[in-house]
């Protein structure tokens, strides 16, 4: 077998042990569950409405309905309707939203920390370039 041959699976191999590692899967389960939520709507004033939020982070309808409804209840977003169009429901961040998406922050930067001195950062930048590449390759088939 020529290396040609072998470097796909020796990249999906090692794709399916990073992903597949317990830390990983909570990160991913953060990302698209309610810290997820919080962080898109961080940086946005305007708020951002279910079907929004279920394409940012590729959740099923009803699980982005489960997330808001924590988050309400914990006090962590409030939900009004969209003045121009009465019919569609915005999410926003509250202070107290706000400041757990804050922690959650810092404790990433701290987790991700011993990486980055690993790698230093022309190579943490080169690895970011090089998954937005693959990213880019993998375009997603379902929209929610």
């Amino acid at each position: 077998m020529t290396e040609k041959e072998k470097l796909p699976e020796e990249l999906y191999g090692v794709l399916a042990e990073l992903l597949n590692r317990k830390s990983n899967i909570a990160i991913l389960d953060s990302i698209r569950g309610e810290y997820g939520v919080l962080n898109s709507l961080y940086d946005t004033e305007q708020g951002a409405s279910a079907g929004e939020l279920c394409r940012r982070l590729h959740v099923v309808p009803g699980r982005m309905a489960d997330i808001l409804k924590k988050l309400e209840e914990k006090e962590l977003i409030v939900r009004t309707r969209d003045e121009e169009d009465h019919r569609v429901v915005k999410a926003h961040i509250t202070e107290k939203g706000r400041q757990l998406s804050a922690e959650r922050r810092t404790e990433i930067r701290y987790e991700y920390r011993g990486l980055f001195e690993i790698l230093g950062a022309d190579d943490t930048k080169e690895l970011i370039r090089l998954l937005k590449i693959v990213l880019s390759y993998y375009p997603e088939q379902n929209e929610y």
